[in-house]
């Protein structure tokens, strides 16, 4: 697999803007809410796997959480460095694979879309469970198989479809950068998460619309009505049996007390 830190290195002066995107807002934000249920009232510690610039960890510390941040990229670190000075941060700048962190120390360990870049995800899960203290919790966000190769399939690229199918992987492309990923369906990822030890609590597909819609349809009704499409994007992630047609799957478990 390419790796994924020189197109994130690329893309790290503008990070935050890439999230004016309204399908990547849109995903943000429900993912947010989930989590910031999961992690619930200040201080807890939590660990942001693949912690990119930051975003997520300044709105944690800002909170009055304990946050330590795992970034390979080097640019992408340097960002959150410079970000999260002075507040409550940890930055440990290497691949999740290579993390060394104490066993049973996160109350919550938050992966928002970078253990589909790791060897194994199911690996990257199991590390991640090994932090958890008794009673903790994982977020695990990662790209859909089946709701990409339906929109591959709408957008009349067949062969491209078919074989993301077969392989199982994507491909994530910004001008000359391009890393290799992951594509999971609900029945992978929940078999990820019960193998590292851990009681499925949620399972939630975010972006249903993309699937009916397609991309530029999803996107056309959020510029037109951001919270009326939200609320309805809130209420397909609610019901697991729509979870692989969302773009994105998003999973919450937890360690037994």
């Amino acid at each position: 697999m390419r790796p994924s830190a020189p197109l994130y290195d690329a893309l790290a002066a503008d990070y935050d803007a890439h999230f004016a995107a309204p399908h990547r807002r849109a995903y943000d934000d429900l993912a947010w809410e989930v989590c910031a249920e999961v992690i619930g009232a200040a201080p807890a510690h939590v660990v942001d796997v693949g912690c990119g610039v930051g975003r997520w960890a300044a709105r944690l510390v800002a909170a009055g959480h304990r946050v330590t941040g795992i970034e390979p990229a080097p640019a992408m670190a340097a960002a959150a460095r410079r970000r999260l000075a002075g507040g409550d941060f940890t930055l440990v700048e290497c691949r999740v694979e290579d993390a060394v962190l104490p066993p049973g120390s996160a109350d919550v360990v938050l992966a928002m879309g970078s253990l589909q870049y790791t060897l194994d995800p199911a690996v990257g899960i199991a590390r991640c469970a090994g932090w958890l203290r008794p009673g903790g919790a994982v977020c695990v966000l990662v790209d859909s198989r089946q709701a990409l190769v339906l929109e591959l399939l709408a957008a009349g690229r067949t062969e491209e479809a078919l074989e993301r199918l077969a392989t199982r992987r994507g491909v994530w492309q910004v001008g000359p950068h391009a890393a290799d990923l992951h594509l999971l369906d609900a029945d992978e990822l929940t078999a990820a998460v019960c193998g590292a030890g851990l009681a499925v609590e949620r399972l939630a597909g975010l972006l249903v619309g993309a699937s009916a819609h397609g991309r530029a349809g999803l996107r056309t009704r959020l510029e037109r009505d951001y919270p009326a499409q939200l609320a309805a994007e809130r209420r397909l992630a609610a019901e697991p049996a729509l979870a692989d047609l969302g773009k994105q799957l998003l999973i919450t478990a937890r360690k037994p007390a």
